[in-house]
């Protein structure tokens, strides 16, 4: 198994300040650089995916403008000069970019997926990673999302991550604690 760990859109905007501010996205990231530093340690691939509305995407949800601010990569899990950063204008990871051929280059057969958000960008970046061929995990503390509307009521942010994990696991990722993760109980 040679794993990569893949880092979707931990961006500025979806923390406090930004245009789309998601549930506890610092203690998110907190985990996510947990993961990145084990990654690193152990000399695997670390892949970060940065969201780039597209100016007709932007016109619809104001986040993720390209060069501004808001679609930085977070500080919390910041990529180092060298390591491989996917700009991407659709929710998975794998449409319209080079990551199916990047981790196939690096001999890659397995993908941990963390970032934000799993209803949306995480979620279709799993289901395309197991549609190329990859063994997926996902790290439940290193996913989250924001309560949505949906007629006249609120879903609770932690009710979406939770069905959307459940979605996941159901056939494409195994979903992981992240204490199993760090200690390589896959």
């Amino acid at each position: 198994m040679k794993q990569a760990l893949i880092v979707v859109d931990i961006q500025n905007d979806y923390f406090p300040g930004g245009n789309l501010p998601t549930d506890h996205p610092v203690e998110t990231a907190q985990a996510v650089a947990k993961l990145i530093t084990k990654f690193r340690q152990e000399g695997k691939q670390v892949v970060f995916v940065q969201h780039i509305m597209t100016e007709e995407h932007y016109k619809l949800i104001p986040i993720m403008q390209d060069n501004s601010k808001g679609a930085e990569i977070h500080e919390l899990v910041r990529p180092l000069a060298g390591e491989k950063v996917v700009r991407k204008h659709h929710v998975s990871a794998f449409v319209g970019t080079d990551l199916d051929a990047y981790l196939k280059s690096k001999g890659v057969d397995t993908v941990v997926v963390t970032g934000m958000m799993i209803h949306n960008c995480v979620n279709a970046t799993v289901y395309d990673a197991n549609v190329h061929g990859y063994k997926c995990f996902v790290v439940e503390e290193g996913v989250n999302t924001f309560p949505q509307k949906l007629h006249d009521q609120v879903i609770p942010a932690k009710q979406i991550k939770e069905s959307f994990l459940a979605g996941v696991q159901f056939y494409f990722a195994k979903v992981l604690r992240l204490d199993d993760a760090l200690n390589d109980n896959y």
